[in-house]
């Protein structure tokens, strides 16, 4: 209350009530009648747009909606209630939206209404995108990946950070993004396409000028089947980054051996996990966190199961364990197109949904221990109407958590 207090006047934050006498038109102002720290509680819990809608109330109101103290106690909240991200680009402009993720009632198919973001125009086609410690995104703003822009968007507050372009004669064309959560920082590592080198760039998201820095790694190179999705093939937990690559591909047998790169974010230190059954590097390969254990899972026997490969010790000897799931006949009823993993969600329910844009548009949830399958409609979608007929990807995030805090205060 006393840091309240500091921010802005008690009185500021109290409806007026006027009464009228006889002799004077003078407003009385009564004394709140629920503490004002109850008050902000109370804000924390609401949605982000009735959050926007009193910073307008006034000057008072947009202050402490606005204070370091009000935005950390809505983010521990936020975290509490995690969200999907759809990321849209058409017709020159970047669509951001959000929905609550899964239903109470995992048995039941259920509707949920997405929450609008702030839209960005666009020069070019976004063709690869990455969630940032699950508060903001990395997309590439360009047509030809040498003089493409990469930008870090905090779909919430709608702010854009555009990154310091990467002076290299390789064709750098998806970013990788590590989280060290004893350190809290955020690193960028670019990944080139089809190339064999023993060097790599790391940016790290902190206050001042951004600079690239060069360092050391072991020698492999990422294998773009689908450059549309490369970002499912990464997932960072507990502070090491991993994605799916490729090693010794320089040696006298012309090999190719198929590896998880682990990139240490804190130490920046790589090493490799071998993959032992080839068909877990295919293009529809999602990288996984389950209860803290990588794993990975596709779509197997044309979209009817799913095989999820478990790393049962990461630190000593690399073993994987299989599981098969089948799914209902007619799940994807009435889809009939292309679906996608999208990933894993903290209640270990697997996300499915379709690669294009369509109307109506449904996600499904993947429960691997209840197994049990609910189907979720995505109402609200009137902004994107104009996209029917052209039908663009859909880029989907799991676990997204809105965040209030400016770039400013995240560096």
């Amino acid at each position: 209350m006393k840091i309240l207090k500091q921010l802005v006047p008690e009185d500021n934050l109290t409806m007026s009530r006027s009464t009228t006498h006889s002799s004077t038109d003078e407003r009385e102002y009564t004394k709140p009648i629920i503490p004002v720290d109850l008050l902000i509680d109370i804000f924390s819990r609401l949605p982000l747009k009735h959050v926007a809608r009193f910073r307008c109330l006034s000057k008072s109101w947009a202050s402490i909606l606005g204070s370091p103290y009000f935005t950390e106690l809505f983010l521990t909240k936020s975290s509490n209630r995690p969200r999907l991200l759809f990321t849209v680009n058409s017709y020159g402009k970047l669509f951001f939206f959000s929905t609550p993720q899964i239903t109470q009632n995992p048995h039941a198919n259920s509707s949920v209404v997405a929450t609008w973001y702030k839209t960005h125009p666009w020069k070019h086609h976004e063709r690869t995108s990455s969630l940032l410690h699950g508060r903001l995104v990395c997309c590439t703003d360009g047509e030809r990946d040498y003089y493409a822009e990469r930008v870090i968007c905090n779909p919430t507050t709608g702010e854009l950070l555009r990154l310091p372009k990467l002076k290299s004669i390789l064709n750098y064309r998806v970013m990788y993004c590590g989280y060290e959560p004893t350190e809290k920082k955020i690193k960028l590592l670019p990944t080139a396409a089809y190339s064999n080198t023993n060097r790599a760039w790391v940016l790290t998201l902190e206050t001042g000028k951004l600079l690239w820095r060069m360092i050391e790694c072991k020698y492999h190179y990422v294998m773009f089947r689908d450059p549309t999705y490369t970002h499912r093939h990464m997932i960072c937990i507990d502070g090491v980054l991993y994605y799916l690559a490729c090693i010794n591909i320089i040696d006298i047998s012309h090999s190719t051996d198929f590896a998880i790169v682990c990139f240490d974010v804190k130490s920046e230190k790589f090493s490799f996990i071998n993959i032992d059954d080839e068909s877990m590097y295919r293009g529809g390969s999602t990288l996984i966190n389950y209860k803290g254990r990588l794993g990975v899972v596709q779509f197997t026997d044309y979209e009817r199961t799913l095989c999820l490969w478990l790393l049962e010790d990461a630190a000593g000897i690399n073993k994987w364990s299989t599981n098969i799931y089948e799914l209902p006949l007619s799940w994807k009823h009435p889809c009939t197109e292309n679906f996608q993993i999208v990933g894993m969600t903290r209640t270990c329910d697997i996300v499915l949904s379709p690669c294009k844009f369509s109307d109506p548009f449904y996600v499904f949830y993947y429960n691997v221990e209840r197994k049990t399958l609910a189907r979720t409609e995505i109402q609200g979608l009137q902004g994107l109407q104009e996209l029917k007929c052209e039908r663009p990807l859909v880029y989907i995030f799991p676990d997204y958590v809105e965040d209030l805090r400016l770039m400013e205060s995240l560096f």
